[in-house]
């Protein structure tokens, strides 16, 4: 192997070394951009999980309003009118929605509106919005 063919395994190798830069700044630049939670996103990631029967009982519009109401519920009912922790999917936050839904005439049922949290909450995990769950005793 002559000069050109060493020069070449070292122009590799150095390719290879500054690909593997560019990965790693890449990888870490995606881990620390912040979550953002995009309703057009969370409706049909939502929608496209729910049960059978929720589906029936429900349509996307209707979705979209449980998950507005549940994001103003946890954004700024819940941290201002409880005296304890906020808990995603509290009987106080499904019992708000169920109030709103009322309100504007529609009538669902606590189970779905459970189901659409728990799905809703996938999609945060998904996005990177929260965390594992808590271990033990939050408090």
């Amino acid at each position: 192997m002559g000069v050109v063919g060493y020069a070449a395994i070292l122009v590799a190798a150095l390719a290879l070394f500054i690909a593997g830069f560019v990965w790693q700044s890449v990888r870490r630049s995606a881990a620390t951009e912040p979550a953002e939670y995009l309703l057009e996103e969370a409706v049909p990631f939502v929608w496209e999980r729910l049960s059978d029967r929720a589906m029936d009982r429900l349509d996307p519009e209707l979705v979209r309003r449980i998950l507005e109401w549940n994001l103003h519920f946890t954004q700024v009912i819940g941290p201002r009118d409880l005296d304890g922790p906020l808990i995603i999917g509290s009987g106080d936050g499904i019992e708000y929605v169920m109030d709103r839904a009322r309100a504007a005439g529609f009538e669902v049922e606590p189970i779905d509106i459970a189901e659409i949290i728990a799905i809703e909450t996938d999609y945060l995990l998904e996005i990177g919005a929260i965390g594992a769950p808590v271990e033990g005793d939050p408090t």
